[in-house]
């Protein structure tokens, strides 16, 4: 059935909405939680509509669209809804099984993998004595590139179902690899094989202390709900409504899950696209969403797109087919423009044809949005340098001071002071004392930002010479070799570029950072190879060209490419929807 934005659906009904970028699927969203607000005898003061979205920025807009109407609702990520209701009230349950030990538990993280945990888990591994050359325990353990290679695997472990059901540990064997100038360290199947044979005990080291990552979250919810089925009681009778937006981002375990809560009670709606899959690399996948079944669930499609200029939404229904979207707004302006040339120089120029207006660039990598902050050309930016510096030195100490402090001042300089104090604070902790740890932190960073000038162009070694004059003396001197070397080749800047910064609410990001925003002029960032999308789109088939539609689709007013290079075969094939500048012409 085709909907717009304004529309209104039954509220007792499982359904879903297919709405493509610009639809309004945020308006309408709202809407519909304000048409059950007004509507719904099933609400009462301790019953509320469960509203999960994909990222905290999404969550934000909701709770400020709903104004004084968010006091009903429950907005929130999946993963702190499910820490919130499931994990944390009922983890003691997990403390047996799992070995979870819930006072330690305080909130989720990103992946950690630790060398002093990892050396414990093979050194009493069960099958220990398997291990055999090149792989032996000590080979695995004490030669650095097998060492950096088993933690490169350890950190791409996630969750899947095998074909009997039930939920396992897995690893990315395609992971269990170290590249340096030396050539390629790769762990063999047969010793995989064997490590991938306690995947949990692995994991306990880490629960026994109360450290859990995103993909534990999803796991205990799942095992808890399987064990102690009272839970979905509860959750049921808390939301006799769940609401999923952005539903083609979740992974199988989510999607499970949601499955079971609307078993009975409580009515289940998800709202997503297919075309904007993109997270692939957190088990996504772009079926998930078209194959998502319910009971009586009801099919919605939203065709509009509220957001763009005629010209740019030609050119969504060009790399599109399954939707067709239409000109709602019917707005003329001017034509999609491709811009070869440097991308500073492309910025420029996109800001100089927008009248001056603000310019948004979106990029694939994010050293390239970080490169985009500072105006720096270089074409060969080296995206792992943070990592590399942990491979080079191996003082684990020195490197990982220098590596969070880094991260520290880069964060802070964003306005990201609690992620910045977090990177940093470990190095300060005094037990049971966090809150002059904290305090420690926080003297430390504003003492680097005072001094940025004095290191933000110099090697890395200057920075280092900073670290251990003003704020920790303690830290390891140098012999000459691999770390030396590595702290004298490179810059302070070339390892900030590296800075991952979560939720960036910048002018240059990563297209994954800015799904589900928009810009009025959008600047996307491309080589010249990534142009297929437009040329050959495969939708449904390609990752990478969902991804740059999403990115040409957060565009409502101006949309430019940037690629340093253009064949003229292209240049023919693109004229008919695009304006192209060649800047050195």
């Amino acid at each position: 059935m085709i909907i717009n934005s304004d529309t209104k659906i039954p509220i007792e009904n499982h359904f879903r909405v297919a709405a493509g970028p610009g639809a309004g699927k945020t308006h309408w969203l709202v809407n519909h939680i304000n048409n059950i607000l007004q509507t719904s005898n099933r609400l009462a003061q301790t019953r509320k509509i469960a509203c999960i979205t994909y990222t905290n920025i999404a969550v934000d807009t909701i709770l400020c669209r709903l104004g004084t109407a968010a006091n009903q609702v429950e907005v929130s990520t999946i993963h702190s809804f499910l820490y919130r209701h499931i994990v944390k009230p009922y983890c003691f349950f997990l403390s047996t099984d799992f070995e979870l030990n819930a006072e330690k538990l305080d909130g989720h993280d990103d992946t950690i993998v630790s060398y002093r945990r990892t050396k414990e888990w093979i050194e009493n591994h069960p099958r220990v004595s398997e291990l055999k050359h090149p792989f032996s325990l000590n080979q695995l353990i004490n030669l650095p590139n097998n060492k950096k290679a088993l933690m490169n695997w350890l950190g791409s472990l996630n969750y899947e179902f095998d074909d009997s059901n039930e939920l396992k540990i897995i690893g990315n064997r395609n992971k269990a690899i170290f590249i340096d100038s030396e050539g390629i360290t790769r762990l063999n199947n047969k010793c995989l094989e064997i490590l991938e044979s306690n995947l949990l005990g692995y994991k306990k080291l880490y629960w026994k202390d109360g450290l859990v990552d995103h993909n534990d979250i999803l796991y205990f919810s799942y095992e808890l709900i399987k064990k102690y089925p009272f839970i979905l009681t509860i959750l049921r009778a808390k939301f006799p409504y769940f609401l999923v937006d952005e539903f083609q981002d979740t992974n199988p375990i989510q999607a499970k899950l949601l499955n079971m809560i609307a078993e009975s009670e409580t009515m289940v709606g998800v709202i997503g696209d297919q075309a904007q899959s993109i997270y692939s690399f957190q088990g996504a996948k772009p079926e998930q969403f078209s194959s998502f079944y319910l009971t009586n669930l009801t099919d919605y499609t939203m065709i509009d797109n509220r957001r763009s200029t005629n010209q740019i939404i030609d050119v969504l229904n060009n790399v599109r087919k399954d939707i067709q979207q239409n000109k709602y707004r019917n707005v003329n302006n001017d034509i999609p423009t491709i811009i070869v040339g440097e991308r500073n120089k492309a910025f420029h120029k996109a800001k100089e044809l927008s009248k001056n207006e603000d310019i948004y660039s979106l990029s694939r990598e994010n050293i390239t949005s970080n490169a985009m902050k500072i105006e720096i050309e270089d074409t060969k930016l080296e995206q792992g340098l943070l990592d590399h510096l942990i491979d080079a030195d191996s003082n684990s100490h020195r490197c990982k001071a220098v590596a969070s402090f880094i991260s520290a001042v880069e964060l802070s300089k964003y306005g990201k002071y609690k992620e910045a104090v977090k990177k940093i604070e470990y190095l300060f902790k005094v037990k049971d004392d966090p809150i002059n740890a904290k305090k420690a932190a926080l003297n430390c960073l504003c003492f680097l930002l005072e001094n940025h000038f004095t290191y933000k162009d110099m090697c890395l070694m200057e920075f280092y010479n900073v670290l251990k004059t003003n704020i920790d003396n303690n830290l390891a001197g140098f012999r000459n070799g691999r770390a030396k070397t590595f702290y004298e080749t490179y810059t302070y800047q070339q390892l900030s570029l590296c800075v991952n910064i979560v939720e960036d609410t910048s002018k240059h990001k990563t297209i994954h950072k800015a799904k589900g925003d928009e810009f009025n002029n959008v600047l996307l960032v491309l080589e010249e190879k990534d142009l297929d999308f437009l040329l050959k789109p495969n939708l449904m088939g390609d990752e990478e060209h969902r991804v740059y539609y999403v990115a040409i689709s957060r565009a409502r007013e101006r949309l430019f490419i940037n690629v340093p290079t253009l064949s003229d075969k292209k240049v023919n094939k693109l004229r008919k929807i695009f304006k192209i500048i060649a800047l050195n012409d």
